[in-house]
C-alpha cells in the first residue's frame, strides 16, 4: 500500500492543477499501475539472473527486456563472463547431402576423358543399353542407359558410374571399334568458307531467315542467328532447287534467294 502514495500525490496534483473527468482519471491511474508493474517485472527478472549469474540468465533478460532499467548491467555482467553482449546467431544444420550428389561427386573424381566417356557409350549400347549418339556428352540418354545397366546387374541405381563399374562394363561388352572417323565435305567445307567470307551482318541474316520463312522453310525463328534451325531451313531449299545441301549460303544462292522473294 505503501508504494501506491507518490502516484496518487501525483493524481491527485493533475486533479488540482486540472479537472478531470472520471474516465481519464481511470486511465491515469491504469496508466501508473502498469508502468509500476513492469518496473516491478523488470526489477525481479534481473535479480533472478544475478542470483544466477550465467550468460544464458543474462541474455534471457536482455531477450525479455532490451530497453530494460538494468540493460546496462546486464551488457557488463556478461562482459565479466567472458561473453560477448550479441546473442550469437543459431547455426544451421548441414544439409544431407543426397545419394545421387555422392554418386555424380564420385563419377566426376574419376576424370573420365571425352574418348573415355565415348567409349563407355559404345559398350553400353553394345550390351543393349542404347545411349544415342556416342559423342562423350553424357545427357538425359547416356544417364537413362547406365541405370538400367545397374538395374540389371542389380546395382544401386544411381545413373552415375564407379571405377568398379567402368571395368565390368569393358569387361561385359568385350572388344569394340572406336567411333569411325568423320570425313569432312569438301563442297561443305567450301560453302562455309564462302558464307564467312560473305561477312553477312546481322541484318543481312535476319533477312535471309525471313525471305526462307516467306517461302515456307522453317527458321524458328528471325533473330540473326543461324542455329540448327536456319541451317536445316537452309538445306532444305538447297535440295529443293537442286543445290548442295550444305546448309551455308554462297553468294549465288543470296542472289537467287532474294530473285525468288523479291528485292
Amino acid at each position: 500500500m505503501r508504494t501506491l502514495t507518490f502516484p496518487l500525490l501525483l493524481i491527485a496534483g493533475l486533479g488540482a492543477a486540472a479537472p478531470a473527468t472520471a474516465q481519464d482519471f481511470g486511465d491515469i491511474l491504469s496508466g501508473v499501475a502498469k508502468s509500476l508493474v513492469t518496473q516491478e517485472m523488470d526489477k525481479n527478472a534481473f535479480s533472478q539472473a544475478q542470483s544466477q549469474n550465467t550468460v544464458t540468465a543474462y541474455r534471457s533478460y536482455l531477450s525479455q527486456y532490451p530497453q530494460g532499467a538494468y540493460r546496462i548491467n546486464a551488457e557488463r555482467a556478461l562482459q565479466r563472463l567472458g561473453a560477448s553482449v550479441t546473442q550469437p546467431a543459431p547455426v544451421e544444420p548441414a544439409q544431407p547431402v543426397s545419394a545421387a550428389a555422392r554418386a555424380a561427386a564420385a563419377e566426376a573424381a574419376l576424370g573420365l576423358t571425352r574418348t573415355q566417356r565415348v567409349q563407355l557409350q559404345t559398350q553400353l549400347t553394345k550390351l543393349g543399353y542404347p545411349t544415342g549418339v556416342a559423342d562423350g556428352l553424357w545427357g538425359s540418354n547416356t544417364r537413362t542407359a547406365i541405370r538400367r545397366w545397374q538395374t540389371a546387374n542389380k546395382l544401386t541405381s544411381t545413373g552415375y558410374v564407379t571405377q568398379a563399374q567402368v571395368t565390368l562394363i569393358a569387361r561385359q561388352a568385350g572388344p569394340v571399334a572406336g567411333p569411325a572417323p568423320v570425313t569432312p565435305d569438301p563442297d561443305a567445307v567450301d560453302d562455309r568458307t564462302e558464307e564467312r567470307l560473305l561477312g553477312l551482318t546481322v541484318a543481312e541474316r535476319r533477312e535471309i531467315q525471313r525471305r526462307l520463312t516467306t517461302l515456307g522453310y522453317r527458321t524458328g525463328g528471325v533473330d540473326g542467328v543461324f542455329g540448327a534451325n536456319t541451317r536445316s531451313a537452309l538445306s532444305a531449299w538447297q535440295r529443293d532447287e537442286g543445290l548442295r545441301a550444305t546448309g551455308y549460303m554462297t553468294a549465288d544462292q543470296l542472289r537467287e534467294l532474294r530473285r525468288q522473294t523479291g528485292i
